[in-house]
């Protein structure tokens, strides 16, 4: 029987008295999962709702099969009470799982995806509700929603997310790389100021002592040059 994904977008929990608690989630059909319906629409189109109920270890049906189910909820109403056509799944996990995905759903986490085998097999390789045809040259999902409005849901799957912590360099293998300099301190910085100061000091008297050196030289050039004018 054909697999069909969904993404939960939001969840509520239910809690009522002599009730069993019940996790609530809106959910959409995975992207790039596509079914068609009897009507002509498609089922990624609708608004779905998936009831997760917990499953008493003795309230499981005789050789602890609960099947769920997936219904097609038709529209209706008319003009401003238009209800459209949605979709539900229901289904019972073991106290254990259930208790899982509702710790999750508390700490503003849900299930990356999940997925349900719904329909009725009829062998091997057909399904009777659910099952796969070609459209087009294209092997496609097709919910025949007209004749089957609810099917049974044999088995399901949850994708849950783990955080997984970034391992230490020293587990990694990879060695850590040389830092850098640190940065210089207040007294460091003045110290380097000081050397500056002292330097451009020392700069500039050099520089002085050789604009001098140079004045005399050419001072001397220019009287021998006059010596030598006058004797001519």
């Amino acid at each position: 029987m054909p697999l069909v994904g969904f993404r939960p977008t939001k969840a509520r929990l239910i809690i009522e008295d002599s009730r069993a608690t019940v996790l609530v989630m809106k959910v959409v059909v995975y992207k790039g999962d596509t079914i068609r319906l009897a009507a002509g629409d498609l089922l990624e189109e609708l608004t779905g709702v998936l009831r997760i109920r917990e499953r008493k270890e003795n309230g499981a049906r005789s050789g602890g099969v609960d099947p769920g189910t997936l219904v097609y909820i038709e529209e209706s109403g008319f003009g401003n009470d238009l209800a459209p056509a949605k979709y539900q799944i229901n289904i019972a996990i073991s106290s254990q799982k259930f208790d899982t995905l509702v710790r999750l759903a508390m700490s503003g986490r849900l299930p990356t995806k999940f997925f349900v085998e719904a329909g009725e097999r009829i062998s091997r390789t057909e399904s009777r509700g659910l099952k796969y045809e070609m459209r087009g040259g294209t092997r496609v999902k097709f919910w025949d929603t007209a004749a089957h409005r609810t099917l049974l849901v044999t088995n399901f799957s949850f994708i849950l997310p783990i955080d997984v912590a970034e391992s230490r360099t020293e587990e990694s293998g990879v060695h850590e790389t040389d830092p850098g300099p640190s940065p210089a301190t207040n007294a460091q910085v003045a110290e380097l100021i000081d050397d500056l100061l002292v330097f451009h000091g020392e700069t500039k008297n050099t520089l002085l002592a050789v604009l001098g050196i140079v004045g005399v030289l050419a001072l001397a050039a220019l009287v021998i040059a006059l010596v030598l004018f006058q004797r001519a």
